[in-house]
């Protein structure tokens, strides 16, 4: 009952005063979703419905988590923000190196955005970054124009960085952003990035909606569900997923159960070879 009733909050948020009737990019490619005050929820419909958060700062500060998943999407999610917002300056943190973390930096660079990310995303993108943006491409084979704008993008690396085991926090007219490690899971690198004023956690990747974990060709599925429970104790009441999923603490708990059963399986598959 508690998720049905967050459910249908977030669903009367969504219908929130933004501009909607704009003809542009971004409305062509994202869905946006006021999820709790001055923060909302741009979904990438064109790039496996990938969620990016963009808070609103009492210094006007925009903070991202996350990234669309090229260039042109980055692109028209910051003239949107530049419309809708006129903020002082822009911030956003890569969640992980793959794209749907880091995929927009060239456009956040070209628009003067700060971007952030750890040593070790840092790290995995400048040893993996072209040879992933192959794999990633790959997968829309049977969409030529959304591939080539995948395959054209520039690997830009952040300019700011922070030491993973660290995390990070940002301070902006006295409300603070955290940026928390729990641990591997989606992948090695992968952080979530909390509003504690506001409650509202974006998870991204590692959070799933659905009972499979989706890509797992970098992910560490062992200590999956140990590293997504440490989210558990900040006590959000609006948890963002990496894709589609906008909800409370039951896609924590979904992930969990979902990880250890996957992680099971590996063991059984293990044990009979």
């Amino acid at each position: 009952m508690r998720g049905l009733l967050l459910s249908l909050s977030l669903a009367l948020l969504s219908c929130s005063t933004l501009s909607q009737s704009r003809s542009d990019p971004f409305l062509n490619q994202f869905t946006v979703q006021e999820v709790a005050p001055k923060t909302y929820v741009a979904t990438d419909r064109s790039y496996h419905n990938s969620n990016v958060m963009v808070a609103v700062m009492p210094d006007q500060t925009v903070f991202i988590a996350s990234s669309p998943f090229e260039t042109e999407g980055a692109d028209a999610l910051l003239q949107w923000i530049q419309a809708e917002f006129k903020p002082q300056k822009v911030i956003a943190v890569n969640t992980h190196f793959h794209a749907d973390g880091t995929g927009g930096n060239e456009a956040y660079k070209k628009h003067g955005v700060e971007i952030w990310a750890s040593d070790l995303t840092r790290k995995l993108q400048r040893e993996r970054g072209e040879s992933q943006k192959v794999k990633e491409a790959a997968g829309f084979e049977s969409q030529p124009e959304l591939k080539k704008r995948l395959e054209k993008r520039q690997i830009v690396i952040a300019d700011h960085e922070y030491k993973i085991q660290d995390g990070k926090t940002f301070e902006f007219g006295g409300e603070k952003v955290d940026v928390i490690y729990p641990g591997p899971a989606h992948s090695t690198d992968n952080v979530a990035v909390y509003l504690p004023q506001r409650k509202v956690l974006f998870g991204g990747c590692m959070v799933r909606p659905v009972k499979t974990l989706g890509y797992v060709g970098d992910a560490d599925v062992k200590s999956w569900a140990d590293s997504v429970s440490h989210l558990r104790a900040l006590a959000p009441q609006v948890v963002i997923a990496g894709h589609e999923a906008v909800g409370g603490v039951e896609l924590i708990d979904n992930t969990v159960e979902t990880a250890r059963q996957a992680g099971l399986q590996d063991d059984a598959r293990r044990q009979s070879r």
